[in-house]
């Protein structure tokens, strides 16, 4: 009888730890945070006041409900991840668990990359899901408040599916890219914070504000604030669909309101695509690696650092 062999863990063993580290000690948080808004529209809805110029047919109405909850929700979440990424930073350092890490076989890009891909896309991702689904409630809800019954009855499940599949891709795209567009804007935060502790934010604000500064004034130009800017700017529009200015016209001033939404919504999804090809999103990658690599190296010299205070003891 042969005995039982026993697999060394791997690379991706060790990381699903790392995710599961982050899961176990912020996922309550997230939870909260994702139930609590549809609680409080649900509250809201029978007794709060609802005005509105003209009721669009109801399952536009329901869509529209819909993607502007989901997409509510989102900012919210994404307003936590810029919140908390300075201090993930940090944290190792200053709960002194940064000496318990040494003893797991993984590596400094493991710990960054699982922490930065659970906070910054599995948990909004699961936001999102759980966001969509509740909106579905309330965007029944605002149908029967605004135009009854009758209005209710108006939905019919096919259409409704395929809208609603349209918008959940949409706002899964968005949610994505946006989290592209934001990655240079939140690793210099997290690297700036992780060198320079609480100094680190008002620091990086400094080095814009003066660089802009110096920028304007020697060249008569403002690039870098026009390029920080631009990438907060298309992460916070590839996130919120119904901001863009042409939604009223390519879809409210057609006959088939209803088609015209379908149509749009594809078409935002090609756009919000096509805006990664350009100068200003390679710079972003650039930017974003460049604030991964410091996050690297200033955990490789507090490792370091732990290392030493070990042997020392």
């Amino acid at each position: 009888m042969t005995s039982p062999t026993h697999r060394s863990p791997g690379p991706l063993d060790r990381f699903g730890w790392l995710l599961r580290r982050e899961w176990m000690q912020h996922h309550r948080g997230w939870l909260v945070l994702a139930a609590i808004p549809a609680l409080l529209a649900l509250v809201v809805l029978p007794f709060g006041s609802i005005q509105v110029d003209e009721v669009p047919p109801a399952s536009l109405l329901a869509s529209l409900a819909l993607l502007g909850y989901v997409a509510l929700v989102m900012l919210l979440a994404w307003s936590a991840v810029l919140f908390q990424a300075p201090g993930l930073a940090r944290r190792d350092q200053q709960d002194r668990s940064i000496e318990f890490w040494l003893s797991l076989p993984t590596d400094h890009w493991q710990s960054i990359g699982a922490t930065l891909l659970m906070h910054m896309v599995l948990m909004p991702m699961m936001v999102l899901l759980i966001a969509f689904a509740c909106g579905q409630l309330v965007a029944m809800g605002l149908v029967l408040r605004l135009t009854g019954v009758a209005g209710l009855a108006e939905l019919s499940l096919l259409p409704w599916l395929v809208v609603s599949g349209a918008a959940l891709l949409r706002l899964l795209s968005g949610m994505l890219i946006a989290v592209l567009w934001t990655a240079p804007l939140v690793l210099l935060a997290m690297a700036a914070s992780a060198w320079l502790k609480r100094w680190g934010i008002p620091a990086l604000v400094a080095v814009v504000a003066l660089g802009t500064l110096f920028e304007q004034q020697t060249w008569g130009t403002r690039r870098m604030w026009m390029v920080v800017t631009g990438w907060f700017s298309r992460g916070t529009e590839a996130l919120l669909p119904l901001a863009w200015p042409d939604f009223k016209r390519a879809v409210f001033d057609q006959a088939d309101v209803v088609s015209a939404f379908q149509q749009w919504l594809w078409k935002d999804i090609a756009r919000i695509f096509a805006d990664l090809a350009s100068p200003a999103f390679a710079l972003a990658l650039v930017v974003a690696a460049l604030g991964m690599g410091l996050l690297v190296l200033r955990r490789s010299g507090a490792l370091g650092w732990a290392r030493g205070a070990q042997s020392a003891a």
